[in-house]
């Protein structure tokens, strides 16, 4: 584009109308100034009306997504990270988004990258297997590796301290130490420990992450090689609790009073948690977990009867399936493949039960004894090809091969049939 302006000063030509151009532009300039503050006054005098009359209100949720990131991280100099540590220290206004799709690649998640099974780490984790051995937790002792093909077994991490979340994960054996409140990483073949996390109480591996809950109720990540924790969600004095994961995705609840809130934000802290699923009251629905893209939860029975339901829900489907009836709602269920394993109740007894999703077939696993009165820890764990009831006196296992007929039992630091 020819500028006039520059031409005629070097022609020395016409400089008089030149100057005249000037003025108009000048004069322009006074408009356009002129009309820009009497914007920002209109706009002032209407975040004031706003703000008096709606203290409240998120004036945010007026803007672009992009406008509002653009002013957190040029205008307010707010980096991603210090929104995740800061604005999700509070529960979720309706204001928020409903993610109720994704896609199902999201949720393609490889077992052999998998450190437990979500359910046996919410049951209390004192059971995981690598699939070579299988690694099971008995409090005052320690750490014991048990071998499926020979049913030997070892002593390999001695601790009078009370554990639980064990993760196997290649070479590493993680954990939470609840003594000391502490997530520790034992490289297989050694015995001495390296903490790698303060303040912790429930642990879940995944590739090269580590998703973990504080004792603060915080949900953080961390990658295990550089152990530099990214905080995604701080409920302050509520319970939180994780549920699953999908590929770029963390899932979880948190706990007000009996009504539970279902969020789930992405694994870089680059936005806010979104709900999931409407919430839900633990009066009617209990211990929920998500493996590969589906949802487990046990449900009281619609009729009002002492029964209950273990349901599975495909994650954004509103349709339920009930798999299996049960007399009790104790214990996380476990999905392994097309398998099952949940706890029955009968005759004063958990009756740990596998069904199979494909055939809708029921298997008897393992019993408990009678139970005290006392029954709290009592849960079970699915350890591959041995499943476990640990708690209350009980230390029991069997395995999948022979099930409730071939019964070993942990004592005096020995399995013994």
């Amino acid at each position: 584009m020819k500028n006039n302006y520059f031409d005629d000063e070097k022609q020395g030509k016409n400089k008089r109308p030149g100057k005249k151009k000037k003025s108009k532009k000048m004069s322009a300039g006074k408009w356009i100034v002129l009309i820009i503050a009497m914007l920002v006054a209109a706009l002032a005098s209407f975040v004031a009306t706003i703000k008096i009359l709606v203290p409240d209100y998120d004036l945010t949720s007026l803007l672009p997504e992009r406008a509002v990131s653009f002013i957190e991280e040029n205008v307010l100099k707010r980096t991603t990270t210090e929104q995740a540590t800061t604005e999700q220290t509070t529960k979720p206004t309706p204001t928020l988004k409903m993610m109720n799709y994704l896609e199902d690649s999201e949720f393609d998640l490889e077992y052999s990258k998998q450190g437990n099974f979500i359910g046996n780490l919410l049951n209390g984790g004192k059971v995981g297997n690598d699939g070579s051995y299988i690694y099971h937790i008995v409090d005052g002792k320690g750490i014991y590796r048990f071998s499926p093909s020979s049913e030997n077994y070892s002593n390999i991490y001695k601790t009078d301290h009370s554990l639980s979340s064990i993760n196997l994960r290649g070479d590493y054996i993680s954990f939470i130490d609840e003594n000391s409140s502490e997530l520790k990483k034992l490289q297989k073949g050694t015995s001495k420990p390296k903490t790698v996390a303060k303040n912790a109480k429930f642990a879940f591996v995944y590739d090269s992450l580590v998703y973990y809950i504080t004792t603060e109720n915080a949900l953080c990540v961390m990658d295990v090689k550089q152990l530099e924790p990214t905080t995604l969600y701080y409920a302050a004095d509520n319970e939180l609790e994780l549920i699953g994961i999908s590929k770029s995705r963390v899932f979880f609840s948190v706990r007000e009073g009996n009504e539970l809130e279902f969020l789930t934000i992405d694994n870089k802290a680059s936005e806010r948690a979104a709900y999931f699923r409407e919430n839900e009251t633990d009066k009617f629905a209990v211990n929920f977990v998500m493996e590969n893209g589906f949802l487990y939860y046990i449900k009281r029975d619609a009729e009002g009867g002492e029964g209950h339901f273990i349901v599975r829900q495909k994650f954004g489907s509103e349709k339920t399936f009930e798999l299996a009836k049960t007399n009790t709602n104790i214990g996380y269920p476990v999905a392994d493949k097309n398998r099952l394993f949940y706890f029955d109740f009968k005759d004063n007894k958990l009756i740990l039960k596998e069904y199979n999703m494909n055939s809708k077939k029921e298997k008897t696993m393992l019993k408990s004894d009678k139970l005290s009165e006392s029954d709290d820890g009592v849960n079970f764990y699915h350890g591959g090809e041995y499943d476990f009831i640990i708690g209350d006196g009980n230390y029991k296992a069997s395995s999948n091969l022979t099930s409730s007929t071939n019964v070993m039992k942990f004592n005096n630091s020995k399995w013994s049939y």
